[in-house]
């Protein structure tokens, strides 16, 4: 691995983990100091991940919790790639569902926000597709509590497809303050009712990109992601889908050394059963999530269309003045 693939990966993981979008300035100091780089560094691999197409921004997704729902991924395996290709149209118009990821084999991952005890085989052969359905388990998305507003849900809706949408004309747009719309954002940042994912197109990626799941013994799964994250050297990713299961994000030159790197994994003390997958395109999919977060917005407003906003811009005053 080249010194210039990891300063990206670097960045990528960064960036991946980095909430506070909004604030460029102040989230692309940050990313220097960790990263160990001065600012205009950050700035110029950025535009270079943007100029590249890799990176093509940020999205919202509120937290399922608020929808009475869950975080849940499917894998689906088809009989080959011309019906998993055929099949991606359909599974984008499928509720609850957020983004697909297709991979350079005959399956798919399938993000979704789904209904408690929801029969994933049944909602799948439904839309006439055939594969085999499994679940993986969820990346562990932390749950909320959270009271959202009108005004709130409002401010998702308008960054669901943008999250680095300029706040002022978020603010002009449903007339609150800049410093009302921030307010909010850090308030619903700071108790996970929102999370902020980048977006990137991987046909743009410079090398391959891999996704490996590692499931551990009881007790060693610490151990082992030390271990994996050393050998690897340019995660761009880590999450744990399970108490004793972790995912790893990183880039490769090419699929002999991804070989190489899961039967490493494999031999190695504590681990149960390491997979490794090549990704190929992410689809993002809005229309659903738009639509029940519109819904919410027009609940509200329909008991508080107005004395909200107030309330709200009252509290931003007294809080300026205090």
């Amino acid at each position: 691995m080249s010194g210039r693939d990891k300063a990206y990966s670097d960045l990528m993981r960064e960036l991946w983990g980095s909430p506070d979008v909004w604030n460029t300035r102040k989230s692309y100091v940050e990313i220097a100091a960790k990263l160990g780089v001065d600012e205009e560094t950050v700035r110029n691999r950025v535009r270079h991940l943007r100029d590249s197409g890799f990176l093509l921004g940020y999205r919202v997704v509120p937290n399922p919790a608020l929808l009475g729902r869950t975080f849940a991924s499917l894998r689906i395996e088809f009989r080959d790639r011309e019906s998993k290709q055929a099949a991606i149209p359909l599974l984008a118009k499928v509720e609850g569902v957020i983004n697909i990821g297709s991979t350079y084999d005959k399956s798919v991952l399938v993000t979704i926000l789904a209904v408690q005890e929801q029969d994933f085989s049944k909602l799948i052969t439904g839309l006439g597709v055939e594969g085999e359905v499994s679940w993986v388990p969820g990346l562990g998305l932390r749950t909320t509590n959270f009271r959202m507003t009108g005004v709130d849900w409002e401010i998702v809706g308008l960054l669901l497809r943008d999250a680095e949408r300029r706040l002022d004309e978020v603010g002009k747009q449903l007339k609150v303050s800049t410093r009302t719309v921030k307010r909010r954002l850090s308030m619903m940042m700071k108790e996970s009712a929102i999370f902020i994912m980048p977006m990137v197109d991987l046909r743009k990626t410079e090398g391959i990109s891999y996704q490996l799941r590692v499931q551990s013994e009881r007790g060693k799964k610490s151990e082992v992601e030390k271990s994996v994250v050393a050998k690897i050297g340019n995660v761009v990713f880590r999450a744990s889908d399970s108490q004793d299961g972790s995912v790893f994000g990183f880039t490769g030159a090419n699929v002999a050394e991804g070989n190489d790197l899961l039967e490493w994994v494999k031999q190695q003390p504590g681990v149960i059963s390491a997979s490794m997958t090549i990704a190929e395109r992410v689809v993002q999919v809005f229309d659903w999530i738009e639509s029940e977060v519109d819904m919410r917005v027009r609940t509200i407003s329909i008991n508080a269309p107005r004395s909200e906003r107030n309330m709200l811009e009252t509290i931003e005053v007294q809080q300026w003045r205090g």
